[in-house]
């Protein structure tokens, strides 16, 4: 969308998240809604949804900054809400954050299509950050191929590069099929937004309808050179009626087709009427000299503001009737449909001047009758699948409803419910599709046992606030190996949830950032082959290394043992099924949420304790400070940024955010004294851990006036700096020991 049209937030206090704000605008059945800001718990989604009154629904999510675990709760609820009163919703411009949503959270999108999302790029020369549009539509051939080639940064020239890992960031993404908006949407969202809409949807489409003398034709697309003048020209005569409330921008040679199209077809023509004139085709093609002798307008659309309603609508003016008001250049007074009160017109000075030039329409009783009841009609068309079900039913196959999301929100009960699993193709209940129960650990299932789903977990929230987490395993040939499993998938669904609960921006670009899409990907892997060893072994890898470092991490918050432990055995090989539950109290959770989200700095850069999740993408990295912010320093020097995991000091290990600090402030501390080489071993990035060295001089030393001037400056008898001054400067060097040890450039 163009900067022109982006609705300008609320100044908000530095470091505070922004407030959501929701701009509305309608055009007859299209309604588009563009949110910025933060969704969090103060978003009332089912009460937003009950206000829209739309066939097409557009939700702009580019200026999305955050959201909340509870704003999440309520996107869920508006998304479900809206599905019942809305025919078809497009998700536009969703911004990265969205995206990392669409990956996790079930339902997120709720029945609607995302048309177009941004993908985050990385300058690393002029540490600037930026994003690429792209459209189902046209690009979608890069979407599923996942490859991000590098372009070059837009503030520096150098090259930037795809900052995300390709196969978790496209996962939601390559389960949607690709589209094309619908014409009159097109016309809307590129003519009267100016969003960017491929030219494969902006192309004209047109229908023609004929009830004896009259002819209708109806334009949605832009107008260009391919504008089919003499095509469409031909044979028109009688009553013609032009319904261009579709037409989208207009290109100069479109405009001249257009012109040629109305000479050539007044010959013949009774009358020419034109109806539902958008703003730009009205300021652009119908002075008296575009019309010509034969065409009028009966009607036109104009923006209307209702501050109450926050709403910008696109108003149908009927010239007949308010002729009187027009030919003085002035809008007619509007009420809001929703809450009738006073609108104000937003047309462009330029517009409003030109409406007095419109000639006052001559027409009859009979003919007005006509033209509505041909307007009204609609052109038969052969129904078009749009719908997965739909597209399998034409194929003559059943339908694989993708999504392979590992995050669901389910509401209800007492509180919020939120659960995840690796979805399997057959869900296990009552151990149908296992075979007959031979033996069990209780003559009944437990309670809290909800969901036999084999390889899953899901969690609940408790009445004090804590966790009430559960995995299931795998069929396993040993009840020891089931429980293992179990284990393993109830505790990840613990780190889950406490990563769901930390809120701080930073926290979750820099850390979520590093987890969640691998997370996901591996999820989806299984979930397309769960019969696949390597998709289940990886899955069941990553499981155990997030069980190993939240128990390393959190310590004493997480229990010794399951609370509770079921098992079921089956005929079908002696397989086991086995649940076990962990309980966390509200204060063990609050405290973990506030351990893993406290921040430690030192030599300018923040970083928080490894979190247990991310052992998903660095299954053998279970300790250690995530940076997460870098502002100076010998990190910024290094191009150190975030979701770098600082693994050791000078040798020293590194267990978490406060061992970070104290052993930086330690080794700096001793350097800067005698000078020497600060060495940093780091995972960032995929493949083994790199080590990063620093040059440190010494301090300089003082020199009695009258002997002499300091040799080769800071470090000059150390491999430090040479020269004359005091400045100190750090040279930094990279080695990578997974790739023979060779150097590399600390920039990348």
């Amino acid at each position: 969308m163009d900067a022109a049209a982006q609705p300008q937030p609320s100044a908000a206090p530095v470091g505070a998240p922004m407030k959501l704000s929701i701009d509305k605008f309608a055009d007859g059945g299209i309604v588009c809604l563009k949110f910025a800001g933060t969704i969090d718990e103060s978003f009332e989604g089912k009460k937003l949804a009950t206000t829209v009154k739309a066939e097409t629904l557009v939700l702009d999510l580019a200026e999305i900054k955050k959201i909340s675990s509870f704003g999440i709760r309520e996107w869920v609820d508006f998304m479900t809400a809206l599905a019942k009163q809305v025919k078809q919703i497009v998700l536009l411009e969703c911004a990265p954050k969205v995206v990392d949503q669409l990956n996790m959270v079930a339902n997120f999108a709720g029945t609607g299509k995302v048309f177009s999302f941004y993908v985050p790029y990385r300058c690393d020369y002029c540490d600037t950050d930026s994003r690429v549009l792209l459209q189902v539509d046209k690009d979608w051939e890069t979407i599923k191929a996942m490859k991000m080639p590098q372009r070059p940064c837009p503030s520096c020239g150098e090259g930037q590069y795809f900052d995300e890992d390709p196969a978790t960031f496209f996962a939601y993404m390559i389960g949607q099929e690709r589209f094309e908006l619908d014409g009159s949407v097109a016309a809307f969202l590129s003519a009267k937004l100016n969003y960017t809409v491929s030219e494969a949807s902006r192309k004209l489409k047109v229908d023609k309808l004929i009830d004896g003398r009259a002819t209708l034709v109806r334009l949605a697309g832009d107008l260009d050179a391919s504008f089919p003048r003499d095509k469409l020209g031909e044979g028109l005569e009688g009553l013609i009626v032009l319904d261009v409330a579709g037409v989208g921008r207009i290109e100069p040679a479109g405009a001249a087709e257009w012109r040629g199209f109305l000479q050539m077809i007044t010959p013949g023509s009774e009358a020419i009427y034109l109806l539902g004139v958008p703003p730009a085709f009205l300021e652009k093609l119908t002075r008296p000299e575009d019309l010509g002798a034969k065409a009028q307008v009966l009607s036109f659309t104009i923006p209307y503001t209702c501050a109450k309603c926050a709403t910008t609508t696109a108003q149908l003016i009927d010239v007949e009737q308010h002729y009187d008001v027009l030919k003085f250049a002035t809008p007619p007074e509007m009420k809001c449909a929703d809450c009738k009160s006073a609108m104000t017109c937003a047309a462009t000075e330029g517009l409003l001047t030109h409406l007095p030039s419109l000639p006052k329409p001559s027409i009859t009783a009979d003919a007005k009758k006509l033209i509505k009841e041909l307007a009204n009609r609609k052109v038969e068309k052969k129904k078009v699948a749009t719908t997965v079900a739909e597209v399998a039913q034409a194929r003559g196959g059943s339908s694989w409803v993708g999504g392979l999301i590992a995050g669901l929100v389910v509401l209800g009960g007492a509180g919020a419910y939120f659960g995840y699993r690796a979805l399997t193709k057959t869900e296990a209940k009552g151990g149908a599709a296992l075979g007959e129960v031979t033996k069990k650990s209780a003559d009944a299932r437990p309670a809290w046992l909800t969901s036999d789903t084999p390889f899953s977990s899901y969690c609940s929230d408790t009445k004090d606030g804590g966790i009430a987490c559960v995995g299931v395993s795998s069929p396993t040939a040993s009840h020891e190996d089931g429980e293992d499993e179990a284990k393993d998938a109830a505790l990840d669904g613990v780190a889950a949830q406490v990563g769901q609960r930390i809120t701080d921006a930073h926290w979750r670009s820099g850390v979520a950032g590093l987890y969640a899409q691998v997370r996901q990907a591996k999820l989806d892997a299984y979930e397309r082959d769960p019969d696949n060893a390597n998709a289940r072994r990886d899955v069941r890898e990553a499981r155990k290394a997030v069980a190993t470092s939240l128990r390393a991490t959190a310590l004493t918050a997480v229990p010794a043992a399951p609370s509770a432990t079921y098992w079921e055995e089956y005929d079908h090989g002696a397989r086991f099924l086995v649940f076990t539950q962990f309980q966390l109290s509200g204060g063990d959770v609050k405290g973990m949420v506030s351990a893993y989200g406290h921040t430690e700095s030192a030599d300018g850069a923040t970083v928080v304790s490894m979190f247990p999740q991310v052992a998903w993408r660095y299954p053998k990295v279970t300790e250690g400070a995530i940076v997460i912010g870098v502002d100076k320093g010998h990190f910024k020097d290094a191009s150190l940024g975030e979701q770098t995991v600082v693994l050791e000091v000078g040798g020293r290990a590194v267990r978490d955010a406060s061992g970070f600090a104290k052993v930086v402030t330690e080794e700096l501390a001793r350097l800067d004294k005698s000078g020497g080489r600060l060495e940093l071993r780091v995972q960032a990035g995929d493949g083994n851990p790199s080590t990063f060295t620093a040059q440190i001089p010494a301090a300089p030393v003082a020199v009695p006036a009258g002997s002499g001037t300091p040799r080769g400056g800071n470090g000059g008898g150390n491999g430090g700096n040479t020269g004359s001054g005091t400045g100190n400067v750090n040279v930094w060097d990279r080695y990578d020991p997974g790739k023979g040890g060779g150097r590399e450039d600390p920039t990348q």
